[in-house]
């Protein structure tokens, strides 16, 4: 039966809807306005501060300022990057975010040599010498001691900065001064050479392939290099990851894409702060060799997640030790200045097993061998316990 509600009944619910409404809003409400006027509040005592510590300078500094009204910005911008503790989140300026996108895009570039420092008796040798570079135009080998370069010698605490150096685009010379068999000897190779980010030799029926970084040309030189071994008839392949973390997760799926099976489900997830999920798929065509992968405690971020996939999905042995730990991923963000942000922004879970996160952890060798990457370098092939590890495991 229904029954009739008096007009001033009807007012009385509206108003008391539209009273309770307005209650549980305002309590909504105070507690956003609560979050706000902390957030400001904080953020009000930070800004404070700085002003007053740029007033303090402006007004009683000693010196020249112009430097520091130039290097103010940026400096700001660091900080706030500095801030958030996170090593892989960087701040670049407008020239440091155009080398960064040339090497992700064009290569590394320089005169084609890689050098190591022997700690055992303090001198700078080369390593290797690229085919075809400017270095090897000019007759340098490998075993070489480096003496000088550009006139600046060499010794424990300069040569970090000069085996810069050697690396770069603009088309000048490096005077490097060096001793074979106890002659001094110099050469000036030109900057320009871009050198492979994946190098290769067969061994028998086992090949081997060293990648130093994942840039955008990694995963075409990675195929070129396991077709050569293809035609080579090598069975099995030894990928050698000591000391990589250049790159980006992007370009390591690339690489990966190039090796595992378009049937697999997937190369890798990144999970972001929103729970928001982006997958990383796999389309090319596998080879089918029998894979063993080199790793050690400077193995990190893309060479890492490579790693983990290699052994998920390739049953590939880790051979080495226990790996840097990072596995997260980064984005880049245009800046209105010119320059970028660098930051972290996901989580990477590798191929196989959604559980295993192994940020802050290191991925686990599956046949542990301990060695010094960075002095292994300089021993010949056959001292290198790692790699003559793996080359028996796959020589089988």
């Amino acid at each position: 039966m229904n029954k009739k509600i008096s007009v001033g009944l009807s007012l009385s619910l509206i108003i008391l809807a539209v009273t309770a409404t307005f209650a549980l809003t305002m309590v909504f409400s105070r507690q956003i306005y609560n979050r706000i006027i902390s957030n400001i509040s904080q953020r009000s005592h930070t800004y404070e501060a700085a002003e007053e510590i740029n007033k303090i300078i402006s007004n009683n500094f000693y010196g020249d300022l112009r430097e520091y009204n130039n290097n103010l910005g940026s400096y700001l911008a660091e900080g706030y990057v500095k801030s958030l503790n996170d090593p892989n989140s960087v701040y670049m300026n407008a020239s440091e975010y155009a080398e960064y996108n040339a090497l992700l895009e064009q290569g590394q570039t320089g005169v084609g040599i890689d050098t190591a420092y022997d700690y055992t008796d303090g001198r700078l040798k080369i390593t290797r010498v690229y085919a075809g570079s400017p270095a090897e135009a000019e007759g340098l080998q490998v075993g070489d001691v480096i003496t000088a370069v550009n006139n600046e010698a060499v010794n424990r605490s300069s040569f970090v900065l000069l085996q810069k150096s050697f690396y770069g685009s603009k088309l000048q010379t490096v005077k490097i001064e060096y001793l074979r068999n106890d002659e001094t000897k110099t050469a000036e190779p030109m900057l320009g050479f871009v050198i492979p980010s994946v190098t290769g030799s067969v061994e028998g029926t086992v090949g081997y392939a060293r990648i130093t970084r994942f840039y955008k040309n990694t995963a075409d030189e990675l195929r070129s290099v396991l077709e050569n071994f293809k035609s080579l008839d090598a069975e099995g392949v030894v990928i050698d990851l000591r000391s990589t973390s250049e790159g980006t997760i992007k370009y390591a799926a690339d690489a990966l894409d190039v090796i595992l099976p378009g049937s697999a489900d997937c190369i890798a997830l990144a999970k972001y702060n929103n729970d928001e999920v982006t997958t990383f798929t796999p389309e090319s065509s596998s080879f089918n060799f029998n894979f063993a992968v080199l790793i050690d405690s400077q193995t990190s971020g893309p060479a890492e997640l490579f790693a983990a996939d290699m052994r998920a999905l390739k049953q590939a042995q880790l051979i080495g030790t226990v790996t840097a730990g990072v596995g997260t991923m980064q984005s880049v963000y245009n800046l209105d200045n010119g320059g970028a942000l660098l930051l972290t922004v996901a989580l990477i879970i590798p191929a196989g097993d959604e559980s295993f996160v192994y940020d802050g952890v290191g991925i686990s060798p599956t046949i542990e061998v301990e060695s010094d990457y960075s002095q292994s370098v300089l021993l010949d092939s056959a001292q290198d316990a790692p790699l003559r590890k793996a080359f028996s495991l796959l020589a089988q």
